[in-house]
């Protein structure tokens, strides 16, 4: 075999243009352009300091934050690496080689108009015709926020650092008894007296807005709650909504709430403006049903979709085997009676009310139904009702929009319409399985919610490219996927796809 002989002298004059190795159908063309297209039109004004080396454009670092978003990367070194390495990368960024440090602070000081530029994303699919938004489907879920479950302060520990900050006089034994997040910001050597008070101060507004036995040292604003799993974390409950004809996520809000039951109307409200237009149906799951979303429904005039506990345990084929519990008793709407198994009637006979211990809440209602003269005469009755009950109770929370939800959802029409709700469900998994929102190192409601923004904004981007160019999973990438969330999670994989 001849071999070539290299001369490695030789000097070569090549010009080249950031785009030269970037293939003509590439997803980060389609970034690219939008991205330039978009700030174009939302004029954004950067106040430039005159002091330093001139920074770095807005536009450019947008569009390589976006970028390695879509790779799936968060590291602000690793980002700093592929600028100044990787064509794709230069391409994105104009050629930019921004370091770590300045990544960061982009990222950080520019997180309000990734909301922004997530309405652009909304525009380009009205405008494309890829969607009216008729049906948004609205969901929560669970993020751990960047705070250790032990890393909390009781409020009886804060009182006492207060009292010793401000100079009353506190027994040693106290100080000395504090649990470790206490006691690591007493023993702190690198804060002074007043920043220690500032800090307290903050802790003690934080026990005040929300009444919880203790706060999180770390991130202030995050809140114990219940995972998906059914353990106790310090976390953040993220909402989202979700366009159902093209999966592009319509708003993002993040609140301090433990539970969803009433952040509908925030979170509708936020996806209403985005997609400037209130969409012809909006649906939820059973913990939404309650009064505060059925009026924000009826005074929005939006054709609401929210079954019953009843009704989702129905959908899913999961009601409760015992022949005689709640579940097998049927609503007879036009009587206003339940009517057991065995064909007897429970009859409407009381209704009370229970105020909520949020004044601004209303007050939760509940109806009672029975009859006493059936039960007492009825041969299931030792399978219904226990040896210390004389008579089976039902009770029914709710009041005349719960009633008039729930004979809309016994609908087939509604029913149908309804099982386009698990399109919010989505995105949620694309977040945690390959944005990695859990592992963001991000502090504060505010900040959290920008940085969702973000892996929203890419989200968004990605979707659009697909719609264009009509790019669909295939059968091997959902296999693969599977293959994937199998290994990942070590869970045996049982799945036919057709």
């Amino acid at each position: 075999m001849v071999m070539k002989n290299m001369d490695k002298k030789q000097a070569k004059l090549i010009i080249r243009t950031n785009d030269y190795n970037v293939p003509s159908d590439h997803i980060s063309r389609f970034v690219v352009d939008f991205i330039e297209d978009a700030y174009e039109k939302l004029d954004i004004k950067v106040n430039e300091n005159n002091k330093g080396r001139p920074s770095y454009n807005l536009c450019s670092m947008i569009k390589l934050l976006v970028w390695a978003k879509l790779e799936h990367m968060d590291s602000a070194k690793i980002i700093e690496e592929m600028a100044k390495y990787h064509d794709i990368f230069k391409f994105v960024c104009d050629g930019i080689t921004p370091s770590e440090r300045t990544i960061q602070r982009y990222r950080d000081e520019y997180g309000e108009y990734y909301e922004l530029f997530l309405q652009m994303t909304l525009k380009k699919a009205s405008e494309e015709k890829y969607t009216e938004f008729n049906h948004v489907a609205i969901d929560g879920t669970v993020k751990k926020a960047c705070n250790s479950n032990h890393n909390t302060i009781s409020e009886k520990e804060t009182q006492l650092l207060l009292q010793y900050y401000k100079g009353v006089q506190i027994d040693e034994d106290k100080l000395e008894k504090l649990h470790k997040p206490a006691k690591k910001l007493y023993e702190n050597p690198n804060l002074s007296n007043e920043e220690k008070l500032e800090i307290l101060y903050d802790i003690e507004t934080e026990f005040t807005l929300t009444g919880q036995d203790k706060i999180p040292m770390n991130d202030k604003q995050a809140r114990k709650m219940k995972g998906k799993k059914g353990n106790f974390l310090i976390a953040y409950n993220i909402q989202s909504a979700v366009d159902y004809e093209t999966k592009l996520i319509c708003a993002i809000n993040v609140t301090q709430s433990p539970t969803d039951h009433y952040q509908l109307p925030a979170i509708a409200d936020k996806a209403i403006k985005n997609i400037e237009k209130i969409p012809e149906h909006m649906s939820a799951d059973t913990i939404y049903l309650n009064p505060t979303s059925l009026s924000y429904f009826k005074n929005k005039n939006i054709d609401g979709l929210i079954p019953t506990r009843k009704q989702s345990k129905e959908i899913i084929g999961k009601l409760n085997k015992n022949p005689f519990h709640k579940d097998h008793f049927e609503y007879i709407g036009e009587k206003d009676v339940f009517k057991c198994p065995s064909g007897q009637y429970l009859i409407f006979y009381n209704q009370y009310t229970i105020p909520d211990k949020d004044p601004e809440k209303p007050a939760k209602i509940k109806r009672l139904y029975n009859n006493y003269t059936a039960c007492k005469n009825c041969k299931y009755q030792k399978d219904c009702i226990s040896q210390k009950q004389t008579h089976r109770t039902i009770t029914e929370n709710g009041n005349r929009l719960q009633i008039e939800m729930y004979f809309k959802m016994e609908k087939e029409e509604y029913q149908e319409e309804y099982s386009k709700r698990p399109c919010v469900e989505g995105p949620f998994g694309t977040f945690k399985e390959f944005y990695h929102i859990e592992q963001e190192v991000v502090i504060g409601k505010t900040k959290t919610e920008e940085r969702i923004y973000l892996d929203a904004l890419a989200y968004n981007i990605k979707r659009l490219y697909n719609l264009k160019y009509n790019k669909n999973n295939q059968k091997e990438d959902i296999m693969n996927f599977c293959e994937n969330i199998s290994v990942t999670h070590q869970l045996a994989l049982d799945v036919n796809i057709f």
